[in-house]
């Protein structure tokens, strides 16, 4: 970064002193509004030399050196959790730290619901603090829980900030940390070490064997078809969905939900839908393609219960993946496997969503030879 003398050392000592109030995340819970308080000090000062960066000339740029600009080196060189908002809370930039802490890789995050990475009943209190830092109200701060971190709060503190190149204010989100220790295996699947997913890929051959197994272990179509998709949420997901028929007429063919439910009649709730009014099965049926959303808040994509209550809200679910079963021949869809996760499980990575894929299309076969046939998309 290139920045004269005197602003790289303010820099670097507002990186010590970040980094030692990040150290105090080990200090009882009852010092937080101490810590707290300074935090909000040093995001002030932050977003002070973020104001001056963007004001002071850009540096003469030369082939091959690759100067950063300023606001953006000391976005990405912050050690604390930061991010960059809309007003609806639309992610348009976060730091490493915070992809790190909330498993949304930086290439993906854009454009996503940052609301979405929080649990459920922390969502609308976020938008509705965000909306009126945005109207000028002023910052604030809330405790707010992460999916991944559901034992313990962090603090969400929100400013304004005219970040250089966007045409209207941004939010500024910073998260400061929580005392308790992030739970193993918490990390977005696709920033594992090597070992671990090789292992991953172990268990999702084996997974892929034994949904074979079922399919070709001689019991009637439906029944096996129905015991693939039970191993594939065993081996995937919180729930699994079985749609089977020609995108105009389908049946839920199969739902398989947690052995111990903390909603007992949901499962039954899934049983009487029909996949038409499911929106992300149907719309698989109908193009042949599938839906992966690794971050989502959109409250219809199941569609609703008897009562109109949305299916997303009692499944909890934060993740899902849904993928046809086509047959063969490339063209036929004769139906579609949902997979759901809720809570604080990790999104799908692309690597599930290729076994899941993989093994809808063995499903297919079995469904194409029982005469589950139907027009193709388009």
């Amino acid at each position: 970064m290139s920045l004269p003398p005197e602003r790289e050392s303010g820099v670097e000592a507002l990186v010590a002193r970040m980094q030692e109030l990040r150290a105090a995340r080990a200090h009882p819970p009852s010092e937080y509004p101490v810590l707290l308080d300074a935090a909000l000090a040093e995001l002030e000062h932050a977003i002070e030399a973020l104001r001056h960066a963007s004001e002071a000339p850009a540096p003469p740029r030369t082939p091959g050196a690759g100067a950063a600009y300023p606001f953006k080196a000391i976005f990405e060189h912050l050690p604390w959790p930061v991010i960059l908002t809309d007003e609806q809370t639309a992610v348009r930039r976060l730091n490493t730290a915070a992809a790190e802490l909330t498993g949304l890789p930086q290439a993906y995050a854009a454009g996503r619901p940052l609301a979405a990475l929080l649990r459920p009943a922390d969502r609308a209190a976020l938008r509705a603090h965000t909306a009126a830092v945005a109207r000028g109200d002023g910052g604030r701060s809330l405790p707010v829980r992460l999916q991944q971190l559901p034992d313990g709060p962090l603090y969400a503190t929100l400013t304004a900030i005219a970040a250089p190149g966007e045409g209207r204010p941004d939010l500024l989100l910073v998260l400061t940390p929580t005392p308790a220790p992030r739970p193993a295996g918490a990390e977005h699947p696709e920033a594992r070490s090597d070992p671990a997913m090789v292992v991953r890929q172990a268990e999702l051959t084996a997974l892929l064997d034994r949904t074979a197994r079922a399919l070709l272990g001689g019991e009637p179509p439906l029944s096996a078809l129905g015991a693939a998709a039970g191993l594939l949420r065993d081996g995937l997901a919180d729930w699994a969905l079985l749609d089977l028929g020609p995108p105009a007429g389908p049946v839920r063919g199969a739902v398989h939900g947690p052995t111990a439910p903390q909603d007992a009649a949901l499962e039954k709730a899934f049983l009487r839908q029909d996949p038409r009014d499911c929106p992300v099965a149907a719309e698989v049926m109908g193009s042949g393609a599938a839906a992966v959303e690794l971050l989502t808040d959109h409250l219809d994509r199941l569609g609703t219960d008897e009562d109109g209550t949305p299916l997303m809200v009692r499944a909890e679910v934060t993740s899902l993946l849904s993928v046809p079963l086509t047959a063969p021949d490339g063209r036929t869809v004769l139906g579609a496997l949902t997979l759901l996760r809720a809570g604080a499980g990790p999104p799908f990575s692309l690597l599930e969503a290729g076994t899941a894929e993989i093994a809808a299309g063995h499903m297919a076969v079995v469904a194409e030879r029982d005469g589950m046939c139907g027009p193709g998309p388009g």
